[in-house]
């Protein structure tokens, strides 16, 4: 079966490369947003994986509840604030954040938002909640709350073998883990690619795997992308203009028939 490529910059074609070869892993996705729009996991749970996504803009949380009744959804912010933040929600957008600053940048560039109170929840407690078992990949893509969320990581021993963190300001290409880096670094995790949007780490216990997610997809990891993705915006672009160009054809030639031109 070929690989599809649900992510936005083919984090799952890495992913996938090193862990290929497990059956049933586990994954955590933090910063879940769209059960199928670059989604990191779709690719994995079609391969009967299965994990824990956490999400706290309320609509992107019920979407998928409804798209995976069988994984747990956690409907909250990964920080150390007690109890509840207010969150900078921007519909219909994955620029939702709970970092103020931000949101007041994306308000100046055009995109409107609504304050909205969630439920916060400490990394620390998420892995808690996840057991002993292994967690092969963990993703954190939070719109640049990636140091919180990575504080409350705290005391807790916990480990996933990969890490993927966005490593950019969101919109932008300015790099942006050197808030964070050494608290990554500090665990154990080696730093092994950076592929324009996000940092991939492997924890020194698992050291080889860091070869199969530093190299770039390519040619021989023989995947295929969606509709949805970007890259077939040209492709998606020239099939509706043939569809459309074969309707008014159709339309011409019904028309004709009705006067009896053929």
């Amino acid at each position: 079966m070929s690989f599809v490529s649900h992510a936005q910059n083919f984090e799952d074609v890495r992913l996938w490369r090193a862990f290929g070869n497990v059956d049933g892993g586990r994954y955590l996705d933090i910063g879940t947003q769209d059960p199928t729009l670059d989604s990191v996991s779709l690719a994995f749970y079609g391969r009967g994986w299965r994990g824990v996504h956490v999400e706290p803009t309320p609509a992107y949380a019920a979407a998928m509840r409804l798209a995976r009744p069988d994984e747990v959804v956690i409907e909250a912010a990964v920080s150390n604030r007690l109890e509840t933040m207010s969150f900078f929600e921007i519909s219909g957008s994955g620029l939702s954040t709970g970092c103020a600053e931000l949101a007041a940048i994306h308000a100046a560039a055009g995109w409107e938002n609504r304050v909205i109170e969630v439920a916060t929840i400490t990394l620390a407690e998420v892995l808690s909640q996840m057991g002993d078992a292994p967690i092969h990949w963990l993703k954190i893509d939070v719109e640049g709350m990636e140091a919180e969320v990575l504080a409350s990581w705290g005391e807790h021993p916990a480990r996933p073998q990969a890490l993927v963190i966005e490593a950019t300001s969101p919109n932008t290409q300015q790099q942006s883990h050197l808030a964070w880096h050494g608290m990554v670094t500090e665990r154990g995790y080696i730093d092994v690619a950076f592929d324009g949007l996000s940092r991939f780490f492997v924890h020194q216990d698992h050291a080889a795997l860091g070869e199969a997610l530093a190299l770039a997809p390519n040619v021989f990891d023989g995947f295929q992308i969606t509709a949805n993705h970007f890259a077939a915006g040209g492709l998606v672009a020239a099939h509706a203009a043939e569809a459309e160009a074969f309707r008014v054809e159709i339309e011409r030639l019904g028309r004709e028939l009705q006067t009896g031109g053929l």
